[in-house]
């Protein structure tokens, strides 16, 4: 009767930390969308991936409207079939899809993930609290949750799921996990082209470490060959239409200009404002090397070597498996004077507890404030109805540039909205050129972040010239902090204004 009573107390502690993140997991994904009333951050040209699925009947498009830049819809397409499948059954417009589905499939991830830490740990309350913070750390889950989120959490989710039923799959040698790993796999690589990557990684890392078998290394090979099969529909029709052109483009944007060193040091200090999980991390890191816990040390490390510009979302997985091993098994040991105290018993202690609770507090109120972060670089009413105004207003094969003032394309969210809400061209855009300018992306990556430094006419006009990319219409954004250039441009007497609505000004040669 005590082994039972027992039994059932610890349960109920691994069912209360689950709980505990997953309430406060949604709570703080769906936060950011829900003040906005808008997609976070990024997702423009998503959106117009959806809208492009329409008048394709739901056949693959050869390229995207976005931007009318003729961009080759090489993207997987499994967020984009999601939203468009959803949107016409069920009447829902694709803005709030964009809003709505990122943070729920990325709450859906921390149940998976529950799964995934409790195999890999061989422990379900090590694996619930490690979901405690998956679900928390701050940062972790914001490319998750923005517009972009749409194929980013599918990609992610899918990894988890895949690497679950694939580590199983060695272990056990159950031939229907075949098939599951083969369908998982699959959405994985139709969700996000990174995801994919880091998967193939990921999977031969657990071969190596819980495989080398003859009979694991035959069921690895029908997964590739299953994976390979079912995604043909999409990588055949991309081939068929460009060639292997965008995907040897897409190659050569995978980092931007951060070493090896510097990247995995920005893991380990995070997102947020405490210094908690920075010492959780390296005592994990720590407690690993002692235990020999070889396979979570090098999954740190590996999405670095692969794939570096979503290295830290990858690496993100064991880093929160080694911090729940530090505060389960490392401080608890070295506390103790040395003395071995089983993880199994630490449920019982109040003091273990109240720090436990203590620390997943502070997690969820650094999560809290990051988010205002998110907030804060999203578009305004007033930015989405200058959009809307140029839509009204503009000829179909205007040319525009925008000025912001962000130094940084990849997230500005006011130049990758524009060309979507307004679907006409603005020539300060980065995204799609990963699928077109190959080793050229940075040099026009750079080109665009000159561009928001320009304080005066002379410049912008400057810089016209130099990257043959000309203009029409000149959009201010952000007015008060872009002053000086609207100010030159309201006195120059090559332009004249023609909107102006206090946040957002617009000029015409």
């Amino acid at each position: 009767m005590q082994l039972t009573k027992k039994a059932l107390a610890q349960n109920e502690w691994t069912v209360l930390l689950l709980g505990i993140a997953l309430v406060g997991g949604v709570f703080i994904r769906f936060f950011p969308t829900l003040v906005v009333g808008f997609p976070v951050n990024d997702g423009g040209m998503f959106l117009s991936m959806v809208r492009d699925l329409t008048p394709s009947a739901y056949l693959l498009p050869e390229f995207t409207s976005y931007n009318q830049l003729q961009i080759p819809f090489a993207y997987p397409p499994f967020g984009f079939y999601f939203a468009r499948i959803l949107s016409d059954i069920f009447k829902i417009s694709e803005i709030n899809l964009l809003r709505f589905v990122p943070p729920f499939v990325n709450s859906l991830s921390i149940l998976v993930f529950y799964f995934l830490s409790a195999e890999l740990l061989k422990s379900k309350s090590l694996g619930a609290l490690s979901s405690v913070f998956y679900a928390l750390t701050p940062g972790a889950y914001g490319w998750f949750v923005m517009g972009g989120g749409l194929t980013r959490s599918f990609g992610s989710l899918f990894l988890l799921l895949s690497a679950y039923f694939v580590y199983r799959l060695f272990q056990s040698g159950e031939i229907k996990l075949v098939a599951w790993s083969i369908v998982c796999c699959t959405a994985t690589v139709l969700s996000h082209p990174e995801a994919g990557v880091h998967l193939a990684a990921t999977c031969i890392l657990l071969w190596i470490c819980f495989g080398r078998t003859r009979r694991s290394f035959f069921y690895a090979m029908l997964v590739g060959l299953g994976v390979l099969s079912l995604s043909a529909p999409w990588w055949r029709a991309v081939i068929s239409y460009h060639g292997f052109a965008p995907f040897l483009s897409a190659l050569h944007t995978g980092s931007l200009d951060s070493s090896f060193f510097s990247a995995i040091l920005r893991a380990f200090l995070g997102d947020g404002l405490t210094p908690i999980l920075i010492l959780f991390k390296a005592v994990g890191v720590i407690w690993a090397i002692w235990k020999k816990e070889y396979f979570l040390l090098i999954w740190v490390f590996l999405p670095y070597i692969i794939e570096p510009r979503s290295a830290p979302s990858a690496a993100f997985y064991p880093l929160t498996m080694l911090s729940a091993l530090a505060f389960a098994e490392a401080f608890p040991y070295f506390f103790s004077r040395w003395r071995r105290i089983d993880f199994d018993e630490l449920y019982k202690n109040k003091i273990y507890n109240f720090i436990l609770f203590f620390v997943a507090l502070i997690l969820f109120i650094d999560s809290s404030l990051y988010n205002f972060r998110l907030i804060g670089n999203s578009l305004k009413p007033a930015e989405i109805e200058t959009m809307k105004w140029i839509e009204e207003n503009f000829s179909s094969n205007a040319k525009m540039i925008a000025i912001t003032g962000n130094p940084s394309p990849e997230v500005d969210p006011f130049v990758e909205w524009l060309p979507a809400l307004s679907e006409r061209r603005n020539q300060s855009t980065l995204q799609g050129y990963e699928w077109l300018l190959g080793e050229k992306f940075f040099e026009r990556y750079s080109d665009l972040a000159e561009l928001q430094k320009c304080e005066t006419v002379a410049c912008v006009e400057e810089w016209s010239s130099r990257t043959k990319l000309e203009y029409q219409f000149v959009v201010i954004a952000k007015l008060s902090k872009n002053e000086l250039v609207n100010l030159s441009f309201a006195n120059s007497k090559k332009y004249r204004q023609i909107y102006d609505n206090g946040e957002v000004a617009i000029y015409r040669k």
